[in-house]
């Protein structure tokens, strides 16, 4: 269980670190609205989601250097304001090229607290605790994302897609002013405040256990942006369902995310993170052949693919927090700058996943299952290998 005096600091973790996740996932159900008010293409439309992703990349880049020799506070603080900005530059966008721009902005302010609540959980807890107090973070984390869809389809069916743009604003000033009142802010190191972001960076990428993780990491979002990428069309213009349907049968992987998060949280102590890594990803391997059957004999009906997704995204919440454990606390004296890479890594995989499913597109499932099956393939794949390399003893956290 969590002990009283870290719930506190859990839920505001979590609230900052959903701030990214909900305002990517918000904008799913309104591409296809967005595509009709500006008379764009698929391809073009989907810049206003995979611009996004494409900045928040190198944006991660920026955030863990930063915190490192500043503070966790105050680089905090300056990227939530630049959220607000871009968030507002959206809500008035007179076209798309407006649009995209405010995205890009967005994502550049809301890529701070990805990653400097990971590195503060490093700093709270260490290697030994991280994974699970990770795990925690996230059930919290996963509920604003795991409802942005439902909201974002019922916004744009009842008022319009730029009533997303407003809820966002609202909430990027509640973080702001929780994280100026509420957040901790350890002192950096010595180690951490007096080398270069091209020694943190040159500290991380020699570090060779840190590979293994940070790219079982990348495989696993490959998954979750290849079914994010194709389920909006496949709902919206191949099925006929109005944007509010796809937002409620989301919330099915997504608690399915959140479920996931939860069993690691109970079991990653027992395990150790390598086997909790082994046992997301062979999950999610076996839960993703369901997907290709009912792909391959036309059973195109919502259920068919959101409940196969539900369970893969059950073994990715298994395996995700032993993943991000095991890459940052192979470099304790760069947690932040660790953080960013990961961050990075899995965003360009994704914005690039995106990308390819949309120009695929081709009115049918193919182009999203086949980039899910190829993810789950080389994910346990690239677990069983992880299996050779030492995992020290299994974590015994201290949230409890």
């Amino acid at each position: 269980m969590v002990r009283r005096e870290h719930r506190s600091l859990f839920l505001l973790l979590a609230l900052i670190a959903a701030l990214g996740p909900m305002t990517m996932q918000i904008m799913m159900p309104a591409l296809p609205a967005i595509q009709r008010e500006f008379g764009v293409s698929v391809a073009q439309a989907q810049l206003a989601f995979s611009v996004f992703v494409f900045t928040m990349g190198p944006s991660l880049l920026l955030y863990g250097p930063l915190s490192d020799r500043y503070g966790r506070r105050p680089v905090l603080t300056l990227a939530i304001g630049i959220f607000c900005m871009g968030t507002l530059m959206c809500l008035l966008s007179p076209s798309l090229g407006w649009l995209v721009a405010g995205r890009a902005i967005q994502a550049l302010g809301a890529a701070a607290g990805l990653v400097i609540t990971r590195a503060l959980l490093s700093d709270l807890f260490g290697r030994e605790g991280m994974a699970t107090a990770l795990s925690w973070m996230t059930m919290a984390m996963v509920i604003p994302p795991m409802l942005a869809p439902s909201l974002g389809g019922l916004l744009v069916d009842q008022v319009s897609w730029r009533g997303i743009f407003l809820i966002l604003l609202l909430a990027g000033g509640v973080v702001l002013v929780f994280t100026l009142r509420y957040l901790p802010d350890p002192p950096a190191t010595e180690a951490q405040r007096e080398s270069s972001w091209i020694d943190k960076y040159r500290t991380v990428l020699g570090r060779r256990a840190f590979y293994p993780y940070a790219l079982q990491g990348v495989l696993i979002i490959g998954m979750f942006y290849g079914f994010m990428a194709g389920a909006p069309y496949l709902m919206v213009d191949v099925m006929g369902r109005p944007a509010t349907e796809y937002g409620l049968f989301f919330l099915l992987p997504a608690g399915g995310y959140l479920l996931g998060s939860y069993l690691s949280a109970r079991l990653s102590r027992r395990l150790g993170i390598n086997r909790m890594v082994l046992l997301g990803a062979l999950l999610a391997l076996a839960f993703t052949l369901p997907l290709v059957l009912v792909t391959g004999f036309g059973w195109w009906v919502p259920i068919a693919f959101f409940l196969p997704m539900t369970l893969i995204t059950v073994a990715n919440g298994i395996a995700v927090p032993s993943t991000q454990s095991g890459a940052i606390s192979a470099v304790p004296e760069a947690s932040g700058t660790a953080s960013s890479m990961i961050g990075f890594l899995q965003q360009a995989v994704g914005a690039v996943v995106i990308q390819v499913v949309g120009l695929l597109q081709n009115d049918t499932p193919w182009p999203m299952v086949g980039v899910v099956l190829a993810s789950a393939v080389l994910s346990a794949v690239g677990a069983v290998l992880l299996q050779r390399r030492p995992a020290g003893n299994p974590a015994t956290s201290a949230v409890r």
